[in-house]
């Protein structure tokens, strides 16, 4: 039987899709790996990092992230805004 070729640009989509899900299944094999040969830490890792992630504010961090996205966009389009202005006019002036 045949085998089909992909045209290049779906070769790429595909590949580049596969590198994060090769690289996301070979974390996991090593990180069961890890579990096998040393139970105590793996667990002690977890347990670390469940306390981390419980004590820190990961919900206001995220929170304060979007306030000041939401603050600084105001600014950034008025600013984008005179430079495209700016532009426009010489442009129209310098023909």
């Amino acid at each position: 039987m045949p085998k089909s070729r992909k045209s290049p640009e779906t070769e790429t989509a595909a590949g580049c899709c596969g590198d994060w899900k090769k690289t996301a299944e070979d974390l996991g094999a090593r990180a069961q790996d890890f579990a096998r040969k040393e139970p105590a830490q793996a667990v002690g890792v977890a347990f670390l990092a469940g306390l981390v992630l419980t004590v820190l504010p990961v919900g206001r961090l995220l929170s304060v992230l979007v306030r000041l996205a939401f603050v600084l966009i105001r600014p950034v389009l008025l600013i984008l805004g005179a430079v495209k202005l700016c532009e426009e006019i010489e442009k129209r002036n310098n023909p």
